[in-house]
């Protein structure tokens, strides 16, 4: 007689494991093509946003206050 066939290794018999949240929203809304115009209008109007706040926070601002 031969020795018996060792089963093949399937993975763990429970089920699959949720992905997290953040992977959830990396893959469905930042990653998919289906909102890269969104994403890319969201990104320039905070780089807008972020360059503005520098400016107002530099010495630069002043020179937007006329002087009489």
């Amino acid at each position: 007689m031969s020795a018996p066939a060792k089963p093949l290794y399937l993975g763990p018999s429970g089920s699959q494991p949720q992905p997290s949240l953040v992977s959830w929203i990396w893959n469905e809304q930042i990653a998919n093509p289906a909102h890269r115009e969104g994403n890319i209008a969201i990104a320039r109007a905070v780089g807008l946003f972020v360059a503005g706040v520098l400016f107002v926070r530099s010495d630069l601002s002043a020179a937007l206050v006329p002087v009489f």
